[in-house]
């Protein structure tokens, strides 16, 4: 039988597929909770609620930010790298599966970056 991806990388990895966007972000560089609620157009409470359960699983820290005790860093445990990893490959393996071609690839993806930044303008 075969299993969803996304399916397959919550019971695989044991992670809500929902708490990814953190994780990149956080892989990708945000450091704030304000700048993953910015980068992936998300309500705060919606970030707030993924750092709550991230930091439960173990695959986030939180840590206050040495230049300004009021504001709080996250970053990625070793546990989270991993998670993340494993996932990367299985979104690989499912793009290998599509059959589509680096350009049909290409085209997707800026067709996702002006559906996203439409539906922020109209946010």
């Amino acid at each position: 039988m075969k299993h969803g991806m996304l399916r397959r990388i919550k019971a695989d990895l044991d992670i809500e597929t929902t708490d990814m966007p953190l994780l990149q972000a956080l892989f990708e560089g945000c450091v704030y909770p304000s700048e993953v609620s910015q980068s992936f157009g998300m309500p705060a409470p919606m970030v707030s609620q993924m750092i709550v359960r991230s930091v439960k699983s173990g695959l986030v820290e939180r840590q206050l930010d040495p230049e300004d005790s009021r504001r709080i860093r996250l970053s990625l445990t070793e546990e989270g790298k991993r998670v993340l990893e494993s996932a990367h490959r299985y979104l690989q393996e499912g793009i290998e599966r599509s059959g589509l071609t680096q350009e049909e690839l290409q085209q997707t993806a800026r067709n996702l970056i002006r559906l996203s930044r439409t539906l922020q303008e109209e946010a």
